[in-house]
Parts: structure tokens; sequence; C-alpha cells
């Protein structure tokens, strides 16, 4: 037996099932013998994009994301993904090569290990084909301990080299065993009275859920615990849909949160944070809840971060067995805040007063993200990419956690078609990505992947001509704006190009009429939305102080 089909068979009893990947001269032997063991692949055309997919795949599923790249640049190019990965806490396996231990020389030669590490991602270096099963076993196991990704460096020519055949392995991996018992601690008496007397206590609680407490049964504690408690709910952006058909879920908690979010968050006296980091993002670097105390149940402690003390309290402990106690311990409270007229104000609100503007130059993008809400079946996937555009997206009203996927830490544009792949392959269904167009042009030739493997992801690409986060900042400092203002390229020409259907987008109608024949027919499309220069997003305006530009539409 030949070491890449030994190393092959180490990585298929991992219950590997899919692996996106570019393949080289270090990696293809053993990638070509997963295929024959039943891995199904995803051959992608950019390693980046390989990496940031299974991103996508092991967050929709809650398996590990498994990619494939060759040793030297293919390992430089993922260089973006892995911090966005680490800082997600998503357990990725990147199977690496190296180049060769018994070459003197090799073009393609650089010490990886510090690449990686500086990303903050784990680097396993094996360089014998004796370490092959131990090493596999506990890159598995760290990744998922750590819920981090994991890149396996291994020399190809050890690939090469003969090897025994080992015995059948039988039973589960070691990274099953972890995951199984992979539970947090009960709440002590302490902390649970001090969250009831919190709650009891509160005037205006206001409880924040994240993707720590993202699976249903936790979801419907936590909706039973805010009606005991008077309530309102909130969620970070990742988590969005949580509590989707709640009438007191006031929608995303953050940089992004609607008017009447802010509002109810400024006047809380109590946050119950449960499963969500208080980051930057998630409290719009503290400015959300200035008179509430803040309780924070979580299993990963941090006391001080991102230049901030998070909470008043922070309880280490699992979130469902803390819930279950409280609920049997918390009294019904009398109703101030749940009532009927806040249901209806949470029910008509608008997320700010942009849609009601005019622009003469394009689309209103707050407006054409309402038809695009309109016309989207609620059973399909959503992927919200970075930049300008992406505000107006998380704002699409009553979409399911389950069919909703954004991965932001980072901050890097230019992840969306590939995280739209992930969501296709993991769910096998219409997958709708939004995205901006400079973000899109990053990593369009993946739409040649799209085609060839037949995935249904219709894009649609709100299209400003430019970098609109960059554009709208230079100006507001009254500085040039070329190098961010490139004009608007013809997106439906590229799609028509890799033989993608294809829209040119200038008004509603054409929207609306693009939409119902996709929902007619699912399939590979890109919309190419031309949105206003002119609009710009709250998140923008108020960092920058600068406002829309209105003008009366042309007759």
């Amino acid at each position: 037996m030949k070491g890449f089909e030994f190393y092959a068979e180490l990585i298929r009893h991992q219950k590997v099932d899919h692996c996106f990947g570019l393949l080289g001269d270090a990696n293809m032997q053993f990638a070509s013998k997963l295929a024959d063991l039943g891995v199904e692949f995803t051959y992608v055309q950019h390693e980046h994009c390989a990496i940031a997919a299974s991103m996508a795949y092991a967050r929709k599923t809650g398996k590990i994301g498994i990619s494939t790249v060759t040793c030297g640049p293919g390992l430089t190019q993922i260089m973006t993904a892995l911090p966005a990965a680490v800082r997600a806490g998503i357990p990725l396996i990147i199977l690496a090569g190296e180049s060769p231990l018994n070459k003197s020389w090799y073009n393609q030669q650089i010490d990886q290990a510090p690449f990686v590490k500086a990303t903050g991602a784990q680097y396993f270096a094996i360089h014998t084909t004796a370490r092959f099963k131990e090493g596999i076993n506990e890159a598995f196991l760290t990744a998922v301990r750590d819920s981090i990704p994991v890149v396996v460096g291994v020399p190809f020519d050890l690939f090469h080299q003969n090897v025994t055949a080992p015995e059948t392995q039988t039973g589960p991996a070691l990274w099953e065993q972890c995951q199984i018992n992979k539970r947090g601690p009960a709440p002590c008496k302490e902390d649970l009275d001090s969250i009831v007397s919190a709650l009891k206590s509160a005037k205006r609680p206001i409880i924040l859920a994240g993707l720590g407490a993202n699976d249903k049964k936790t979801a419907l504690l936590i909706e039973e615990l805010s009606e005991k408690a008077d309530a309102l709910l909130t969620t970070t952006l990742p988590a969005r849909g949580l509590f989707n058909t709640n009438p007191f879920y006031l929608g995303i908690s953050g940089g992004f949160s609607s008017e009447i979010t802010r509002k109810k968050l400024a006047n809380s006296d109590l946050i119950l944070s449960i499963g969500a980091s208080l980051s930057s993002h998630n409290t719009d670097q503290g400015t959300l809840w200035p008179q509430a105390r803040v309780i924070q149940l979580t299993m990963n402690p941090q006391y001080f971060y991102q230049g901030r003390s998070v909470a008043h309290q922070i309880i280490f402990a699992d979130a469902h067995q803390t819930l279950l106690k409280l609920l049997n311990t918390m009294e019904t409270k009398s109703v101030h805040n749940r009532t009927e007229s806040t249901r209806e104000e949470i029910a008509i609100s608008e997320p700010d007063s942009s849609a009601s503007q005019k622009y003469n130059d394009g689309l209103n993008p707050s407006v054409a993200a309402k038809h695009l809400n309109r016309g989207i079946p609620n059973d399909w996937q959503l992927v919200n990419s970075s930049g300008h555009c992406s505000y107006y997206f998380s704002h699409m009203k009553n979409r399911p956690y389950p069919k909703f996927l954004t991965i932001r830490e980072f901050g890097a544009i230019g992840n969306g078609l590939s995280f739209a792949m992930g969501v296709a392959v993991a769910t096998r269904e219409p997958t709708v990505l939004f995205d901006g167009d400079g973000s899109f042009l990053m990593h369009v030739q993946e739409l040649e992947t799209i085609r060839r493997d037949k995935l249904p992801i219709i894009s649609c690409i709100f299209n400003d001509g430019g970098y609109g986060s960059e554009f709208h900042k230079l100006r507001s400092e009254g500085l040039r704006d070329d190098g961010a203002n490139f004009g608007f390229t013809n997106l439906a020409r590229i799609a028509d190009g890799f033989n993608i259907e294809n829209y040119q987008i200038n008004t509603i109608e054409e929207l609306d009429q693009a939409l119902e024949s996709l929902v007619r027919a699912p399939q590979a499309a890109v919309l190419d939305i031309r949105i206003s220069q002119k609009a710009i997003s709250p998140v923008i305006q108020r960092s920058h102080g600068v406002h829309s530009k209105t003008t009366k539409l042309q007759k």
C-alpha cells in the first residue's frame, strides 16, 4: 500500500463525507483516493474558496469542514479565510501538502507553519508515515475540541512510500467521543438566584441570544423564559431569525440594529445574554444599552473583550441546563413590556426611514431588499455576505435562522460565492446569495464551479459601481473616491460568459419578474441589480455623520 492510500483511508475513517479542494502535486494523489473511497468533492477554482466553502458547510451541517490545498502557493492563498474561521469558532481540517523532505531544493518550498499560526489556526506537521494515524486523530480531535481550523501538512514524497497495510479501523473516531462529552457545567444555586433576582426586579428586561443558544430546544426555552420574565427578545446577527415567529422579537442587536431595536435596548435596564458574544459588533461598540445591567451566560467567558469590560456578571454554565432550572424557579411576572401595543409597534416597524427616499441614478437598496424578501420563498436558503449592502439584507423579516447564514468575524469581503457554495452543497436547496459588486468580482471565477456542479445558487448583487463603504466614507471626508469608484461592471454579461442565467435589473418591475421566473424554475443565476450611489446605509451615516442624497425621480 502506498502512503497516500493509507492516508486517505485514515481520513475516511474520520467520517468525512465531503471535501472542497483544488489539486496540485502535493495533494492530488490522496485526494483522488479519497474520492475512490466515496468522499464527494467540490473542486473549486481558487484555494481561498475551498476553505470558505467548507466554513459555510460546517456551520450548516454541524460537521467538521474539510478542504484540501497543495503546498506553497496553494497554502498561502488561504490566509484570509483562516482568521475568519478562527474568529467564528468553526472547526475545520485543511489537508495541505508540504514540499518534499528528500529534495535539496523545491520551487514551492516555504515554511508554512508560521503563516498558519499567525492567523490563530493550528498547524500539525506530519513528517513520517509512522505518525499518519496519530497525527490525523489528533488533528480532528483538536478541531472539534477547540472549535478551530487545523492545517495538516505532509511532505508529499511521503505519499509515495510503501507502508504496511494497517488493520481495518472500527468504532467511533476519537473526535466523535469528544463531541459526545462536550457539555458544559450546570449552574450553581447562587448564579441561578442572581439571574432570577435580576429578572424579577428589572422593569424593561431584554434577552439577547447568540449562536451558543441556536439549537431549537434551547431557543424554545428562551422564548418560554422571556414570556415568564416579561422580556423582549433580540439576537446577534449570525443568529438572526432564531425567534422569527415570536411577536416580541426585535431582530438584530449590534451595528445593524433597527431604529426600534435601538430604542428598546437604550431603555432597557437588564440585558441577559445567552450564548452570545458581547463583541464590539454585537453591542455597537458598547453604545446600545447604557442604562442596563448585563448578565452573560456563556461557555466562553471573556471578562475583557475587544477593549471593553463586557458584563457586570458572567456565568460559566451550559445554556440548556440553566434555562431548565430557571424555568422551574422563575415565577411569571405581570405584563408591562409584552403588551399588545408593543406587539403592534414591532410588527409595523421599518428598520429605518430609508425606504421612502427616491433616487434618479439607481434603485433604493431598502426597497429592492423588500421586494427580494417578498419574492424569495421562505424555504430557500439565504447567504448574506459583507460590505455596504449587507445591512439591507439583514433586515429581511420573517426569515428563520436555519435558512440564513452570515460569517463576518474577520470583516473580509469576497466570501459570498464561496459561502453560498458551502450552503448549497450542505442543504441541496435553492440558495440565494446577497452580495455587492466589489465582493462578488473578487471570486467571480467560481461561477464555473457553480455551473459545473449544477448548484442552484441565485446571486443577487447590489451593484453600486464600486466599493460602496469606501467611496461613501471618502466622500464624507472630502477626499477623492476614484480608488473605490470603478463604474458599473456588466455582471450579467460576465455571468453569460459562464453560461449562467442572468438578468440586468434597472427597475423594481424587472426585479419582480426575474424572481417570479426563478421561483418557477430554480437554477443558477446572477441578478445584476443597479443600486444608487447616493444611497448610504444607516451604519455609515452614524459612523461618518453623512446622509443619503435624495433626488426627485426624473419623469
